[in-house]
């Protein structure tokens, strides 16, 4: 569970009659009994409580810089594409927006998301950089990279550095992309300090604002760019990074805004996208003081170890078919949903206690 912190309330102490404190103790231990599973925690909190999908998230006040929610806020994880904001603000610290740039070679093999980036081919900065942002381009953050310092490894030296600098000291880099490596990592406490440091680039915060827009070559070949954020569909007050790989799951770096307020953010781990959409719309409701009802009300996600031990014990039901896999998808889902079904249970396809217990008889 992550903490919300709260200051600047003053809490008035009163005498409590000793019979009130004995029912309210044995309330609590009723409670805690209910609320405890044997292999997973429960479903989102009650009205009123806070919580987050996400394994690792932090939120920080944009005045203060002060944490205002952390959960495994220094755990390290894979950033995914959440690593091209970094990338952006290095090259624009060496690059003009109006600088017209050719391509170097090499690119044609970089895995997707890309723009099919062709050596030789010019294109302006600014518009590389809306690639990178927007469609979350592979290809484009690292021609970025080769044309901001000659090579790949020379920039990572510079991204490392401004990390670093502006408070990321957790982060490790070693591509500009974010594409896997196991010696790529950052934390949901760096990725809001990067998305901090990103909001002081005023063509970076204007591009992460756009839902979709085309792009040219030099030599006319048009290119349309997707916005992989889907809360600008929702709202205006959420801006920032995504980032998926099946290592690093679903990520977000971005700012939220909401009656005048500012929250930095940093989400990793999330198993699903629409996760990080439940996520984002609750931290809204900090800055707005309403609680509204997430997007999706699901259960914590169980880890990969704990998924492997739900699919052996399916399988050894016959509701599983083939290798365990340790990932929480479709298959995992609908053999849970099966089973649930087939011993009158409540179907939701989540593992809570009472299908653990089945499944382990």
């Amino acid at each position: 569970m992550g903490t919300l912190i709260q200051r600047g309330k003053k809490i008035e102490k009163k005498r409590v009659p000793r019979v009130c404190m004995k029912k309210t103790i044995l309330n609590l231990s009723v409670l805690c009994l209910v609320s405890i599973s044997f292999l997973f925690p429960p479903a989102l909190a009650e009205a009123g409580s806070f919580t987050l999908l996400a394994p690792s998230a932090v939120l920080l006040d944009g005045r203060t810089q002060e944490i205002i929610y952390a959960r495994a806020p220094h755990t390290k994880r894979a950033p995914a594409s959440t690593t091209k904001l970094v990338t952006v603000m290095v090259a624009l610290d060496h690059l003009s927006l109006d600088k017209i740039v050719q391509i170097p070679g090499g690119l044609e093999n970089i895995p997707p998301s890309k723009i099919g980036l062709n050596g030789g081919e010019s294109f302006y900065v600014r518009d590389l950089v809306k690639a990178a942002l927007i469609k979350s381009a592979n290809d484009a953050a690292e021609a970025l990279a080769i044309l901001t310092a000659g090579s790949r490894s020379a920039f990572t030296q510079l991204m490392n550095q401004k990390a670093n600098n502006i408070g990321a000291r957790n982060s490790n880099f070693v591509n500009p992309n974010g594409l896997p490596d196991g010696r790529q990592c950052s934390t949901a406490y760096d990725l809001a300090r990067i998305m901090m440091a990103a909001s002081r680039y005023p063509f970076i915060v204007n591009t992460l604002k756009i839902r979709s827009t085309v792009i040219y070559s030099r030599g006319g070949r048009r290119i349309l760019l997707n916005n992989c954020n889907k809360m600008l569909w929702r709202t205006s007050g959420v801006i920032g990074k995504t980032g998926w790989t099946r290592t690093a799951r679903h990520c977000f770096a971005g700012r939220v805004l909401s009656s005048g307020k500012v929250i930095f953010v940093g989400l990793m781990g999330s198993q699903r996208r629409q996760y990080l959409w439940s996520d984002l719309r609750r931290i809204e409701s900090i800055s707005s003081g309403k609680m509204p009802k997430p997007i999706v009300s699901a259960p914590d996600i169980p880890t990969r170890k704990e998924t492997l031990r739900i699919q052996k014990a399916l399988q050894r039901a016959g509701f599983f078919k083939g290798k365990p896999t340790g990932f929480y998808g479709k298959r995992t889902k609908a053999a849970v949903r099966n089973f649930q079904k087939a011993k009158g249970l409540p179907v939701t396809g989540t593992v809570g206690p009472e299908t653990w217990k089945k499944l382990k008889a």
